[in-house]
């Protein structure tokens, strides 16, 4: 009958050493696989940022109108790009309720790059008494750039236009053909092109016979 053999301290130590390296591989290979998962959710997180925002301006964008707007009596265009400020008016407000509340409103996008956040500010109503309080929200965090430019069709980084005549109520009411947003978030560049040829939307005078 055989003696029963052991291990030896030397096929032991080996044992260990495989069992560490195989723990270590291990461990590396689980660590990756939880970074990629957590930049793969960044990436879905922001990635739905952008769409609500890309879509929350195009929904602004369609109901656009060329209406003036009344702010502490001063008539402001339809449509304003000036010094980094843009503003619009827009339809499409419901009231199911029949509660008196206006079809239109004032739109305002600023971009607040200390914050690196891009805000909507929504008033409700397009005379204001220059004390109206708005409704903020944010479209988009981590912007590192933000630009708008007027497209009719040439690029315009003001409007109304200099050249125009401001006394005259329908060059306050009219509306460029589209705009062009560039856009930095998160290293990325985006360009967002939008149109705001509405010609069902037209008023009496400006459509051509």
């Amino acid at each position: 009958m055989s003696a029963r053999r052991g291990f030896t301290l030397v096929e032991l130590l080996v044992a260990i050493a495989i069992f560490a390296v195989l723990s270590a591989l291990g461990w590396k290979v689980f660590d990756y696989i939880s970074k990629v998962k957590e930049r793969n959710g960044m990436h879905e997180v922001r990635l739905s940022q952008l769409q609500d925002a890309y879509q929350q301006i195009l929904r602004d964008m369609v109901q656009t109108v060329p209406l003036t707007a009344n702010i502490n009596g001063d008539v402001e265009s339809a449509l304003l790009l000036q010094n980094g400020r843009f503003s619009f008016s827009k339809t499409g407000v419901t009231d199911p309720l029949n509660q008196g509340i206006a079809p239109d409103e004032r739109i305002e996008y600023q971009y607040k790059a200390d914050e690196k956040k891009l805000y909507r500010l929504k008033y409700s109503n397009l005379n204001q008494t220059g004390q109206d309080q708005p409704n903020p929200s944010v479209l988009l965090t981590d912007v590192e750039q933000f630009e708008i430019v007027v497209l009719n069709p040439n690029e315009l980084k003001s409007w109304p236009d200099a050249s125009v005549d401001l006394t005259k109520l329908s060059e306050m009411q009219r509306l460029p053909r589209g705009l062009k947003m560039n856009l930095r978030v998160n290293n990325n560049e985006y360009e967002w092109l939008f149109s705001l040829l509405n010609t069902d939307f037209l008023l009496p005078e400006d459509k051509t016979p």
